[in-house]
């Protein structure tokens, strides 16, 4: 199995494993995590023009992310 291909098993092995079972984090803490990436995986395919599903970790580049982190704070009114 590819890298590419095991990207989405990380990210459930992080909402479910990790987050849930391992730090007991809330409901509320796991829908703002899911919402948060779900707005990082958009931006990402829409900047690469992917679809979110094709999207690796390799797009996930730092540059990408802190893209992102500027996109919310101005673009969506984050802080």
């Amino acid at each position: 199995m590819s890298k590419a291909d095991r990207f989405p098993d990380l990210m459930r092995a992080f909402f479910y494993e990790w987050l849930v079972e391992q730090r007991n984090a809330s409901i509320h803490t796991v829908r703002s995590y899911r919402d948060t990436w779900r707005l990082l995986l958009r931006f990402v395919a829409q900047r690469s023009g992917k679809k979110v599903a094709m999207i690796t970790l390799a797009d996930l580049a730092a540059s990408e992310v802190a893209a992102f982190l500027s996109h919310a704070e101005h673009e969506r009114g984050g802080t």
